[in-house]
């Protein structure tokens, strides 16, 4: 699967936005002047808007099937009053897209822009690889861009963490079942 840097910048965007507990202004503002965001300038008050949609965003990672992601992300697009525009910065710049007016503010551009961004993953056949980390308690999010797109785990920590509770696990459903032999040191 082919990413195309910035039109995937939303879902990579969204992923940040979900997992960040207690984002400040200016953490905020690198991320998203990291994916070239026109205006990365942003508020405390523009921070905590975004909060209840970054628990939206999340319910699309958490979906079970491709269909549900789907039906939630075009119900963000919709409450984002996502409208796609071709936009050069300067003569000679080249155009692209823009999913709601400078004007509209920063809250209403994050959300604009993360919902096309989740969409466009979608669309392209990969909605499977908008995930939830399988570890139980984690709640990390994440784009899968790995080759085959089959990651279940948001770090290499979190499968670890799981492939030794499950070989330890394994290892005591065969203990209990073997007889127990006398100890010969005894």
């Amino acid at each position: 699967m082919q990413f195309n840097t910035y039109t995937y910048a939303g879902a990579h965007i969204a992923v940040w936005l979900v997992n960040q507990p207690t984002p400040d202004a200016s953490s905020l503002a690198a991320t998203l002047r990291e994916y070239d965001v026109h205006e990365p300038t942003a508020t405390p008050a523009q921070v905590q808007a975004l909060r209840p949609w970054a628990q939206r965003l999340r319910t699309i990672f958490e979906a079970e099937t491709i269909a549900e992601k789907a039906e939630r992300a075009d119900e963000l697009l919709v409450a984002s009053d996502c409208r796609p525009r071709l936009v050069s910065h300067g003569p000679g710049l080249p155009y692209h897209f823009h999913y709601a007016p400078v004007r509209t503010g920063l809250t209403g551009r994050v959300k604009a822009l993360t919902a096309a961004g989740l969409a466009h993953v979608i669309d392209d056949g990969g909605g499977s690889r908008l995930r939830a980390c399988s570890r139980a308690g984690c709640g990390i999010v994440f784009l899968d861009v790995s080759r085959n797109g089959r990651r279940h785990f948001c770090s290499v920590r979190c499968a670890n963490q799981v492939n030794v509770a499950n070989h330890r696990t394994r290892r005591r459903q065969v203990l209990a079942r073997s007889p127990r032999r006398p100890d010969p040191r005894r």
